[in-house]
């Protein structure tokens, strides 16, 4: 099989490493640009381009995917498949058409729900208890194309869209790899979506993030979730943002001290905890949502209750929540 590969961050990798280990090397691998990161802002390689170099497979990285001269570039190669995972790009349908076989998609949700940019955080904040892997034939629509594959997995209730998504990466690649033994032995499918089902996963902004005590506190949680490790969910303070790297939602069995004052109602931003397994225990406009692992504006990760004492927060008092900080009210 002639494949040709694009992929983008680290998500990509494991798919491509197992195409390498079934002795399906693409004759090249797609890439986005090098792009500025760490302290000093040098340019630095997207995963794909790293793990594609050591395994000595061609690498490009055009600003276009789809230019006139990509199209050509790829067409001389005369490809049997493309392969797409997290690539970051639309491919136009004269791309498209180039392969032999088509161009295949792995999505990390179970098509039609969760089309889009971010299905890993998208199934998280709808707290779905089920997700998975699909790949799918490709079309001009947005995840749109028949589905040739798919696997399910329950979502542990601790998942957080970092952890989550290794799993669906390694899901992806056995996924992928069983997609291309079939296509190569003219084993294909095409199970065409239902739109009427389809949900939409947009790509993720930094405010969409932003953690709001006058929310129920399950809500919270599942940004929480969603956002962690990239970009971070976050409070806003007077005293700056507060990232909140681990929360979980409190239940009327586990109050703080021997009142329970997680169990009753309380004003939201409300201290209701502090405990050093549990971490920061804050008032929501529903339930309690304790913070666990935090990192304040400027300074290093530590645990909710650490974070309390330094900043001499006791129960009762009120957590400094500035609804109009950066990011500007939480829609």
């Amino acid at each position: 099989m002639r494949l040709v590969y694009y992929g983008t961050p680290w998500q990509a990798v494991p798919p491509l490493d197992r195409l390498v280990a079934d002795g399906h090397p693409p004759l090249l691998t797609v890439t986005r640009e090098d792009k500025p990161r760490g302290r000093g802002l040098g340019l630095q390689p997207s995963p794909a381009k790293t793990a594609a170099l050591a395994h000595g497979i061609r690498v490009t990285t055009p600003r276009r995917a789809s230019a006139p001269e990509e199209v050509e570039r790829v067409r001389s190669l005369a490809p049997d498949l493309l392969i797409v995972v997290a690539y970051g790009q639309i491919l136009s349908p004269e791309l498209l058409a180039v392969p032999r076989f088509g161009a295949l998609n792995v999505h990390f949700s179970l098509l039609p729900r969760h089309r889009g940019a971010a299905p890993v955080a998208a199934a998280l904040l709808a707290g779905d208890h089920v997700t998975g892997v699909c790949t799918l034939w490709m079309n001009a629509g947005l995840d749109e194309g028949p589905v040739f594959l798919e696997r399910a997995t329950t979502i542990d209730p601790e998942e957080n869209a970092g952890t989550l998504g290794e799993r669906l990466a390694g899901v992806g690649a056995e996924l992928l790899a069983e997609s291309v033994d079939r296509v190569e032995r003219g084993d294909v499918v095409r199970r065409e979506q239902d739109p009427a089902l389809a949900t939409y996963a947009p790509k993720l902004r930094t405010g969409d993030a932003r953690l709001d005590v006058a929310q129920p506190a399950e809500r919270n949680a599942r940004r929480v979730r969603a956002f962690t490790p990239e970009p971070g969910a976050w409070l806003s303070l007077d005293s700056g943002r507060l990232v909140v790297l681990a929360a979980r939602v409190g239940d009327a069995s586990d109050g703080a001290g021997p009142r329970g004052l997680d169990a009753l109602p309380q004003a939201a931003g409300a201290i209701v905890g502090i405990d050093r397994g549990r971490g920061l225990g804050v008032a929501c406009a529903e339930g309690t949502l304790w913070i666990e692992r935090l990192r304040p504006e400027g300074r290093k990760e530590m645990s909710g209750a650490d974070y309390a004492n330094g900043a001499r927060l006791r129960v009762g008092d009120r957590l400094a929540v500035n609804a109009n900080g950066p990011g500007g009210p939480v829609a």
